[in-house]
């Protein structure tokens, strides 16, 4: 998935720089895939704030947020892009779509945000979905990155049993949308229909300020966040064997590496 996110981000973008921050295990798997050609540029981050990488594993992605001196944009693993959108990374930030976040998100009276030095403000039920993340300002994605880490930090140090990724989502996505609403930041989204987390779908209600219908989103990207668990265990409509034969196809069709000797490299991979 991955690989095929960043083989059609390529084949759709091909004026972009591509940047990939990684550990040393990670990149040692990739060079035993002989794909590390795919992106521009490879850097190794390791970042030294206390945090539970279990619950909180997009921390990698919030550290860059956090040091960018220049607008950058952000893709997640499980994207991926079927048509160009540099004609919206504009003078706003961009994400792919809004939450209702009243069904899926901690509430207003969550103990663990209560806790944190500087709690996370309900001001209104959406929640920013990052999968694709456009920041134009470095300073505000500074302070928004740096805070991200300080209440990872600090759900850490409360080693509570009942935390779970949703406070990490809580702080990356639903905090982002409280400060935008309460800064009146320029704001845009893919989609201008908004999500319902609890039955995975796009809702009927619409907002002004996205750009697409949801049949124009699911025509030009797939985020396919907690469907990737639906796909490991083999639900209907998510099956394991034709999703990776289509991951495989999307690969292919970026042309930027050999699908056979990929395929190879896996099995040899799997055989040790």
């Amino acid at each position: 998935m991955f690989i095929a996110s960043i083989s059609l981000w390529r084949k759709y973008h091909p004026n972009h720089n591509t940047v990939l921050y990684i550990d040393d295990m990670s990149k040692k798997l990739l060079e035993d895939l002989e794909v590390t050609d795919l992106w521009h540029s490879i850097r190794e981050l390791e970042y030294p704030e206390k945090i539970n990488k279990h619950i909180f594993w997009s921390g990698c992605k919030t550290k860059i947020i956090s040091e960018t001196k220049i607008p950058i944009l952000l893709i997640d693993h499980d994207f991926l892009i079927f048509r160009n959108v540099d004609e919206y990374l504009k003078d706003d930030i961009l994400c792919t779509y809004d939450e209702f976040a009243i069904n899926w998100y901690p509430s207003s009276g969550d103990v663990y945000n209560k806790n944190l030095t500087t709690p996370i403000e309900h001001i209104i039920n959406r929640a920013s979905n990052v999968s694709l993340f456009y920041l134009p300002d470095p300073k505000f994605a500074n302070r928004y990155g740096k805070q991200t880490l300080t209440n990872h930090e600090e759900f850490t140090a409360m080693e509570a049993e009942g935390m779970t990724a949703n406070h990490m989502i809580y702080s990356e996505q639903f905090m982002l949308r409280q400060w935008i609403e309460k800064e009146n930041i320029p704001y845009k989204t893919l989609c201008k229909n908004i999500w319902d987390c609890k039955v995975t779908t796009y809702t009927a209600t619409e907002w002004e300020n996205g750009y697409w219908s949801r049949e124009q989103a699911n025509k030009s990207y797939r985020h396919y966040g907690v469907d990737k668990r639906k796909v490991l265990e083999n639900k209907p409509g998510f099956e394991y064997e034709e999703t990776i034969s289509y991951l495989f196809r999307c690969i292919n069709a970026g042309k930027l590496t050999d699908v056979n000797k990929l395929k190879t490299n896996i099995q040899i991979i799997e055989r040790k």
